[in-house]
């Protein structure tokens, strides 16, 4: 009995990307963070409690096979899983939107055309797109917010206090 799955929930942009990436239904890479952290976290199906496919944005996630935990009998993630991996998950989505996109700050391109581009490049339709740029900003914005100061609004800063300097001399 192979291909079991589990269904995690997560937003939709992240939904597209993870199946463009890992294909519909994901499956993990062998001795990745996210199939280490699924395993760790799935137990024996409860009582007579029958498998489901959720409503709503799930992505579904094949339980490859381990030696310690055989997918026939340790197929059940619970809700504390659930989050754990859809954390993993989304975790996993930022170092490759900003991995993807951080060079955008510093580049003479416009932001938000580098953003729907990297978003055409990884599966995300055109209606998940603002969603995408909308987390992008934040994290900047919250870095900002932290005095670590990336892009465009550096270079203003430094300008600044560089003609400072220079009007005190």
């Amino acid at each position: 009995m192979k291909d079991i799955q589990v269904y995690v929930k997560v937003e939709r942009y992240i939904k597209e990307w993870l199946e463009y990436h890992l294909g519909n239904p994901v499956r993990f890479p062998e001795r990745s963070y996210e199939n280490e952290l699924l395993h760790a976290h799935l137990s024996k199906r409860p009582g007579d409690l029958p498998p489901n496919k959720p409503e709503g944005c799930f992505v579904s996630v094949v339980i490859t096979d381990s030696l310690h935990r055989k997918p026939e009998y340790y197929n059940y993630l619970g809700s504390r899983g659930q989050r754990a991996v859809a954390s993993a998950i989304d975790a996993l989505f930022r170092l490759d939107m900003w991995s993807g996109c951080a060079p955008l700050l510093h580049s003479s391109k416009e932001i938000n055309k580098g953003i729907d581009e990297w978003c055409a490049g990884n599966g995300i339709s055109l209606d998940a797109r603002e969603a995408v740029r909308q987390k992008f900003y934040r994290i900047r914005k919250a870095y900002m917010e932290k005095g670590i100061i990336l892009g465009k609004f550096y270079r203003k800063k430094t300008t600044i206090i560089a003609s400072k300097n220079e009007h005190e001399k």
